[in-house]
């Protein structure tokens, strides 16, 4: 199964509008926040598109949640925006919260900086800002494979 992995477009929406039109075997478009109204702008090219995403620290009035469990390809999902962790010093809060809940990845964003780990099993995926790119994120037979892409 393959998904697209954004964070922060910020009103930016054309990497992704490419990304998915590249990419139409992906079954999913992660989104960490700072999403504004690029979702609905997107499901206007591709209404079929599923997508799951989380508020960032710029939606004010906004009803989604600030963060999100879910599973994909059998593996468990943690999906946050990262600024109620303080991802801007530190990823220890992060990473405590997504060892506390079983994640065997952490999506986040906020820092508009690409950054991919692993630590204790746990794969850390921040994308950066969807201007400069996207990660895709395959897991095959419960192996997890992520590839940074340049917008």
């Amino acid at each position: 199964m393959k998904a697209l992995v954004f964070s922060d477009s910020h009103g930016y929406i054309n990497t992704m509008i490419k990304a998915v039109g590249e990419h139409g075997d992906a079954a999913l478009l992660i989104h960490a926040g700072d999403v504004s109204r690029d979702i609905d702008n997107l499901l206007a090219v591709y209404p079929n598109l599923k997508i799951e995403t989380v508020a960032g620290n710029n939606e004010f009035f906004c009803t989604l949640p600030s963060d999100r469990v879910f599973e994909f390809g059998g593996k468990r999902i943690f999906l946050t925006h990262g600024h109620k962790y303080g991802v801007k010093g530190s990823l220890a809060r992060l990473k405590m919260r997504a060892a506390e809940l079983g994640a065997d990845i952490c999506i986040f964003g906020h820092t508009h900086t690409r950054h991919l780990s692993e630590e204790n099993g746990i794969y850390f995926l921040n994308p950066g800002a969807a201007y400069r790119g996207f990660a895709v994120l395959t897991v095959d037979n419960g192996r997890i494979e992520i590839t940074e892409k340049d917008s």
